[in-house]
């Protein structure tokens, strides 16, 4: 009786562990596919997806029929997700295939150092460019269904939006020659975004909530901007051409990210002024403006190449897996943009609840 007891003891332990390194190698695959795609940007998209989605869920129009809404905001998200993670791979692969054709071989690939990650699964054959072929099919395949979907409710506005979207996907690898890569993510992730969103679930335009998309749009610049900032050198070295090169010195790039965060703000006292849309919005500046202020500080301080420690604080917002980014020695980028990043989560996650809970149906909608 012992030893069979001990038999079963060893088996359930076998089992455990052979579950353990289940659960362990889903998890690994996840974790490659979300670094592979750049997961950890999603947010950037994301965040204008719920602003939109809630002001449309409080129009009339959304309860016509509200079963078919409620697969269709599931859809949006989705479609989103997957095109935001093409996009981010599509960027990588193009990339790579540039330096493949100058004759470098893929293994010997290297981007410059604040960049040493960049298509690193591809790189290192963790993912083949065959499989990359593969995955992108799969996520565009996605976004034009769902693209396709929409049109047969709503008509050619969607698919509109969507073409006008596609287009600027496809100039953005390209756009550093004339300085539009910041304004193409504006335009992107804020009007055509939001209002491709909002169409999509409820069928009708909204004049106040296009004014607020675009400071939308300028919160998710500040994203890319910091980021330009802290390859200033490198872009001016290698003759990319951004907003911050354009200005020419670092002060100028911060004064422009200052620029950026206060005509959203005045966006949106605006719109809280004129009555569009309720008091409450005025949270968005209220919640961010302590991370704006952390974000141009922590930026100046890397433009004067202080030594700091970088310790991720509650209020900064999430930074995902700290400890691997201490140990890829990246801190001093990742902290920076995180902090960019959560800021435009958080000034849209704020809009989107305020809009749920105080919009009237038919307050903002013509």
């Amino acid at each position: 009786m012992q030893n069979r007891f001990k038999d079963d003891t060893i088996n359930e332990n076998k089992k455990g562990r052979i579950k353990m390194s289940f659960r362990e190698v889903y998890q690994d695959k996840i974790n490659k596919f979300i670094e592979l795609t750049r997961g950890y940007t999603l947010p950037t998209s994301m965040a204008p997806w719920f602003v939109a989605a809630a002001a449309a869920s409080v129009s009339g129009h959304y309860y016509s029929d509200i079963k078919i809404k409620l697969f269709t905001t599931l859809l949006s998200f989705v479609a989103i997700i997957c095109i935001h993670l093409g996009v981010n791979l599509l960027d990588d692969y193009i990339d790579i295939n540039k330096k493949i054709k100058n004759g470098t071989p893929l293994r010997d690939i290297k981007f410059h150092d604040k960049a040493r990650n960049k298509g690193r699964l591809i790189i290192n054959g963790t993912f083949s460019l065959e499989n990359v072929r593969l995955i992108l099919y799969i996520l565009f395949g996605i976004g034009i269904t769902a693209g396709t979907f929409f049109t047969y409710l709503y008509g050619m506005r969607i698919p509109a939006i969507a073409g006008i979207a596609g287009i600027l996907c496809l100039f953005y690898p390209f756009s550093s020659k004339f300085c539009l890569g910041e304004i193409i993510i504006g335009i992107i992730f804020g009007p055509l975004l939001v209002m491709g969103t909002y169409i999509a679930l409820c069928g009708r335009f909204s004049i106040p909530l296009l004014i607020l998309s675009i400071a939308i749009g300028l919160m998710i610049v500040v994203l890319s901007e910091a980021h330009n900032v802290m390859d200033f050198d490198y872009d001016k070295k290698t003759d990319k051409k951004t907003l911050c090169t354009l200005i020419g010195t670092k002060k100028g790039s911060l004064v422009l990210i200052a620029f950026e965060i206060l005509s959203a703000y005045a966006i949106v006292l605006y719109l809280a002024i004129s009555g569009q849309f309720s008091y409450w919005i005025l949270l968005s500046i209220l919640f961010t403006t302590p991370l704006n202020v952390k974000l141009i500080a922590s930026l100046n301080d890397y433009n004067n190449v202080k030594d700091l420690k970088f310790i991720p604080k509650w209020y900064l917002g999430p930074m995902d897996n700290w400890d691997i980014i201490q140990k890829e020695r990246l801190e001093y980028f990742m902290y920076r943009f995180y902090i960019a990043r959560n800021i435009g989560f958080i000034f849209c996650v704020t809009l989107a609840v305020v809009c749920f809970f105080t919009i009237k149906v038919n307050y903002i909608y013509i």
